[in-house]
């Protein structure tokens, strides 16, 4: 009888990896029974859900009527745009607003927050909210959370941040933007 040797890292990286499914798995349940029934579980393990924008309470976060006639309390992922009180975070919201406030969505949800929001990517027709926001200047890019997207997103939203940066664009008028992370934590 072969015994094959496994290295003590890679046994350790396994049981990571199965505890992180297990993880997943149980998000996955706990966001399917927040959505309606009519959301769809992808390849990727996010669940697909259509909606309509009924309130808009930042430059991020907004509420969802979904197709049971429940509201969802969404925050965007892989953003975050300025605060209620900062710097161009009424300007921002209002950019959201124009947006997509009373327009159908599709929401791609990922996890739920510890403030009982759900965190996802909203499409209007085709178009990324969160991206559309990142190249008018009315966010950063959350790279403190850039694990959570694809590696096309990660990619796409740094660069769409880079570009509004070069150009000046919203919040990058501003001589020394602060970050919402920063904000928040200053007060």
């Amino acid at each position: 009888m072969t015994f094959i040797k496994i290295p003590a890292l890679l046994c350790v990286a396994l049981l990571v990896l199965s505890a992180y499914q297990k993880d997943l798995t149980a998000q996955q349940r706990k966001l399917q029974e927040k959505l309606p029934s009519d959301a769809e579980l992808t390849a990727a393990g996010t669940l697909i859900a259509q909606g309509q924008v009924v309130h808009i309470a930042d430059g991020d976060s907004l509420t969802v009527l979904a197709s049971n006639k429940e509201s969802f309390k969404i925050r965007l992922q892989g953003i975050d745009a300025p605060e209620r009180g900062q710097a161009f975070g009424k300007h921002c919201k209002e950019q959201l607003n124009q947006l997509a406030n009373g327009k159908a969505v599709q929401v791609e949800a990922y996890k739920q927050d510890k403030y009982g929001r759900i965190i996802a990517k909203i499409s209007v027709g085709n178009s990324d909210l969160a991206l559309t926001l990142l190249r008018q200047g009315c966010a950063w890019h959350y790279t403190a959370y850039a694990k959570e997207q694809s590696p096309r997103d990660n990619k796409t939203y740094a660069k769409a941040e880079k570009q509004a940066r070069t150009a000046q664009k919203g919040l990058w008028q501003d001589e020394n933007p602060i970050a919402p992370w920063d904000y928040r934590h200053r007060k």
